[in-house]
Parts: structure tokens; C-alpha cells; sequence
């Protein structure tokens, strides 16, 4: 179930998932930290706190993935052919988080103007 936008609110909400093209992170924290100190609406807080969190999760399973890769380089005797080859599936899998989490960002922020 979809939590209601009222339509006054519906710019600044789409702008908050958009803004993974001009102003990634950038504007979502900006809403979040501006909503700490003035009275907006709670749909404008939800939908900031959650773009800020589909924006950041490209950067988090960077660091997870490569913390994991250098673990596994450190602590275990594997070679560096496979090492190579781990590296590659990590950045596969990363690209298809990001561009994932953009199209899903963009999708988000089409469907709220429609609305």
C-alpha cells in the first residue's frame, strides 16, 4: 500500500527522488536537515529519508564488496587470478545496483509528478 502525497507536496517529493540527476544525496539531506526545523509534512520526510537511502545504497554495497574482496585477499591464500576475476564480478554487480537504483530513483519521481 502506497502512503498518500498530498498533490502541494508532490514537487518537492519527486524532486527528492530526481535529484539522483543534478544533486544526488545533496538534496535529499538537504529536505531531511531543513524538516528537523520547520513543520513539513511527514510524506515530505518520509520520501526524503528514503531517496537519501536508495541514493546511498550504490556507495554502501561498494564499501561491503570491496571490504569482502579484501578480506578474502588478506585472510585467505587465494591467488590473484581469482582475485582478478572477483574484482570483475564486483564491479558487474555494482553497475547493476547503480544503474538499478537510478532507473528505480527515476521511475519513483515520474510516477509521484503523474500522480
Amino acid at each position: 500500500m502506497q502512503p498518500t502525497i498530498q498533490p502541494e507536496h508532490r514537487v518537492i517529493n519527486g524532486l527528492n527522488y530526481l535529484s539522483v540527476i543534478f544533486m544526488p544525496v545533496g538534496f535529499p539531506l538537504l529536505v531531511l536537515i531543513i524538516s528537523a526545523f520547520t513543520p513539513l509534512a511527514p510524506d515530505v520526510r518520509r520520501s526524503a529519508r528514503h531517496a537519501l537511502v536508495l541514493q546511498l545504497l550504490p556507495f554502501i554495497s561498494f564499501i561491503v564488496l570491496m571490504l569482502g574482496l579484501g578480506g578474502m585477499s588478506i585472510f585467505t591464500g587465494v591467488s590473484s587470478r581469482l582475485l582478478v576475476g572477483g574484482g570483475f564480478l564486483v564491479t558487474a554487480l555494482l553497475v547493476l545496483i547503480g544503474v538499478g537504483l537510478y532507473l528505480s530513483n527515476i521511475y519513483r519521481a515520474i510516477r509521484i509528478f503523474a500522480s
